[in-house]
């Protein structure tokens, strides 16, 4: 366990995690499920079934813990878990393993009003305030005056993952970003792998994390490597890939 989860979670880190995990895997069963009951190629109802159960069965992991607090901003349809001071957002990054979490973008195009509230009140300082939530911060202000019942001191966690309707969860990543601009850019601040449910033990020993004090972020290259191995130095920049989520996420 990292010193950020367990300065972010405390001694109910691992625990947290394992719950995150769990969740993730619940909600894409579920949306593959829904998918093979359609009977149909286009994937509709395996976008439209994500996009609620990801919210729905993180709620549903931590709804009896204790400082849970859930939460359904104005002009939401999901409800949000604010743990303990943390508010936990899940959001789809990729399809498949070809697009590093390093140019992970937050939704497919603009980012909704929601999203950028979200990062202005309760996201971490920005590393270049020159380039934070350029040209978009005064969309986000209805939003934000809905969540003005939340603590001041309340911190986004986000939570980034690439899934498929033929494979399922393919990764999970979890930490701390700045939303950069109006196409969802974003720059992590901390990001590290969550294993997965289906990992074997040691893949949780060899789980790496990075924490990024100076300098700018890198740009990894499109590869075909998995988890924490894809965070290696990149050779070339990638070309943004296009989310699956067009289909109902």
């Amino acid at each position: 366990m990292s010193q950020w989860a367990h300065d972010t979670f405390g001694q109910r880190a691992p625990a947290i995690r394992q719950a995150v995990a769990e969740a993730l895997s619940v909600a894409l069963e579920n949306a593959r499920d829904a998918q093979r009951m359609a009977q149909t190629d286009h994937l509709h109802p395996f976008g439209f079934t994500l996009m609620s159960r990801k919210f729905e069965a993180l709620a549903e992991a931590f709804e009896d813990m204790g400082d849970v607090r859930i939460v359904k901003p104005a002009g939401s349809q999901h409800e949000l878990v604010v743990l303990d001071g943390r508010l936990l957002f899940p959001f789809r990054y990729a399809k498949d393993r070809s697009l590093s979490v390093m140019s992970a973008r937050i939704g497919d195009g603009r980012p909704s009003a929601l999203v950028q509230a979200l990062f202005n009140r309760f996201g971490p300082e920005p590393r270049m305030r020159q380039l934070a939530l350029q040209g978009i911060a005064p969309q986000a202000v209805p939003i934000a005056e809905a969540l003005g019942d939340l603590p001041e001191g309340t911190s986004l966690v986000l939570i980034a993952y690439a899934c498929n309707a033929h494979a399922g969860l393919l990764d999970a990543w979890w930490g701390e970003a700045e939303l950069l601009d109006r196409t969802g850019s974003l720059r992590w601040h901390h990001c590290e792998e969550i294993p997965l449910a289906q990992d074997t033990p040691a893949a949780y020993s060899s789980t790496l994390s990075l924490t990024f004090d100076t300098g700018d972020m890198p740009t990894p290259s499109l590869n075909a490597r998995t988890g924490a191995e894809r965070l290696a130095p990149p050779v070339s920049e990638a070309a943004p890939a296009r989310s699956e989520a067009a289909a109902g996420e």
